[in-house]
């Protein structure tokens, strides 16, 4: 009898954040963080760190619980602060780690290569090694004028990547031609489309399997 009351409460509690979970992203990381350092049942197996691509891609459904996967990226954010989302992450240690970055730093902040080989650095000292990180390259974006920095980027990134035992996934040559987002993959030169964020959930879903 205990024990089936001990149960039914669990289950309550996680029905209880779950519910929470969907309905306020920011107030909700913050509770899953505490309650999963803790609570191993809770925590969940993916973690997606990263700028405005990565936070508004449905990544929710590359798991079937509802806390199956917690998204830190934030819109704007820079490869030093997807550092920060990643220290945040640390004390979960979840099984895989999604992360994206470097497009705010070049198109935003016109970071010049040595300042985006600089932080990217730090930022693979942040993962945990117990986790698989998976780097998702910059993609192209609409204007061919920025095509040069992003692949000049994406070389070095890859090269640090493998120096750390970093996967490395380059959704491009299906999001783009000729150094360009083809249309139907962007509603705005920048951000992906619903069709370009499937083509990332795909992916990521083949290499988490």
């Amino acid at each position: 009898m205990i024990l089936a009351t001990l149960g039914a409460a669990a289950f309550l509690l996680a029905a209880s954040v779950a519910v929470f979970a969907l309905a306020n992203r920011g107030p909700r990381n913050a509770l899953l963080l505490a309650l999963a350092q803790n609570r191993r049942w809770i925590a969940p197996r993916i973690i997606v760190v990263g700028d405005s691509l990565a936070a508004c891609c449905p990544f929710a459904e590359l798991s079937r619980r509802p806390l199956g996967v917690l998204t830190l990226a934030r819109g704007g954010a820079t490869l030093k602060e997807i550092a920060g989302q990643i220290q945040q992450a640390r004390p979960i240690a979840a099984r895989y780690v999604i992360i994206d970055g470097g497009l705010n730093d070049i198109l935003f902040h016109d970071a010049p290569p040595e300042q985006i080989d600089n932080d990217f650095r730090a930022l693979l000292r942040c993962l945990d090694e117990g986790a698989t990180a998976i780097f998702t390259l910059m993609p192209y974006v609409a204007d061919p004028s920025r095509s040069e920095r992003i692949e000049a980027a994406n070389r070095r990134m890859s090269a640090l990547c493998a120096e750390h035992g970093v996967a490395v996934l380059d959704l491009n040559p299906e999001l783009s031609t000729g150094g360009v987002r083809r249309p139907e993959m962007t509603d705005d030169g920048l951000h992906f489309s619903p069709r370009a964020n499937a083509v990332w959930i795909a992916a990521v879903r083949r290499m988490t399997a």
